[in-house]
């Protein structure tokens, strides 16, 4: 399986490629007929990746293999990103569905059971700025009229995804999915993080189940991903802002968050490092930690700070959550 390249992908694989999560959202999303007979307990991840070498910068996918009345059939989901949804991703669908195909058929040479076909069903998760509003099925993009008139229906091909439009799930609709913690709360970052008000206003609906996944087995660990996730793609105020409303619902909560913040600030202080010396990226950082989580700093306080060395300020953010005051943090 690649890296993905963007951290929506990230998110995307580090959810879904737990199959318990993927059996979760497809029993959401896929025809009740086909829930009804699939053993999800067969539920397999595949090895490998079908997109487009241009794309894989930009999108996500997975297969799964699962029994279904006692015969395989195969499950394509591609993760699709883009602020506006793809006019051609039927035409691009197809040609996934082709190669694992084609894969099945070389597998299958040596055993002679190239026959019948694995049925491949592909599934795409949407969560654009708006709802799908293009072709879903491969027969809409060629000239209807002419189809019609010509009496070709029967010989183009035909091809239909499932889609999930987040844009268009609520949160109700999402809690009554009953996907469990994980994927619910990276469903409905997907739908609402292009948005910081939208994700703001939102986040305190979801605070009670952040809390319940911190409280989980091995659940701190889940929680930085979703925070890391916020960190990233998000305005830095709305990231503190959830951080805080959550401190206020759990108290215990916020050192293990802050962390988050603080890979994202000592990236970026490196980063700027280049230009403007690493200590003086690194100071950024830990003032802007120190802030948090004590409220605003002495001047005494900053004064140290941007004297200081780069090695004394590696050593005062290691302090940071252990500490009881920003001046005990900077030895004043």
């Amino acid at each position: 399986m690649t890296e993905p390249k963007q951290p929506h992908d990230a998110l995307f694989k580090k959810t879904f490629s737990v199959v318990e999560h993927a059996a979760a959202e497809l029993r959401a999303v896929l025809p009740k007929e086909l829930v009804n007979r699939a053993d999800f307990s067969t539920l397999t991840l595949r090895s490998g990746s079908y997109i487009d070498e241009a794309l894989s910068g930009s999108q996500s996918d997975l297969l799964f293999s699962v029994q279904v009345s006692g015969k395989p059939v195969q499950l394509y989901v591609l993760f699709e990103h883009q602020s506006s949804p793809d006019k051609l991703i039927p035409l691009r669908l197809l040609s996934y569905v082709v190669r694992i195909l084609m894969r099945h058929v070389d597998e299958a040479k040596t055993s002679g059971d190239t026959l019948p076909l694995p049925v491949v069903i592909p599934v795409v998760l949407h969560h654009g700025d708006a709802g799908w509003s293009v072709a879903s099925r491969i027969e809409e993009l060629f000239d209807r009229q002419l189809i019609e008139a010509a009496g070709l229906s029967e010989l183009v091909p035909r091809l239909r995804f499932v889609l999930d439009d987040l844009s268009l799930v609520s949160d109700d609709e999402l809690e009554g999915r009953a996907l469990g913690l994980i994927p619910a709360l990276t469903l409905w970052l997907f739908r609402d993080a292009r948005s910081p008000a939208r994700l703001a206003r939102s986040s305190t609906r979801w605070l009670a189940a952040m809390a319940e996944l911190w409280r989980a087995p091995n659940g701190l660990e889940a929680l930085r991903t979703i925070f890391r996730y916020i960190a990233v793609v998000t305005d830095e105020s709305v990231a503190t802002s959830i951080i805080q409303a959550m401190n206020a619902a759990q108290p215990d909560m916020k050192d293990d968050l802050m962390t988050t913040l603080a890979e994202k600030w000592e990236a970026q202080g490196e980063a700027r490092g280049e230009a403007r010396g690493r200590a003086e990226g690194k100071a950024d950082s830990l003032r802007k930690l120190l802030t948090l989580r004590f409220g605003e700093l002495s001047e005494v306080t900053q004064l140290r700070i941007a004297s200081a060395s780069e090695p004394q300020l590696d050593r005062w953010v290691e302090h940071v959550l252990t500490a009881d005051s920003a001046d005990a943090v900077v030895g004043v």
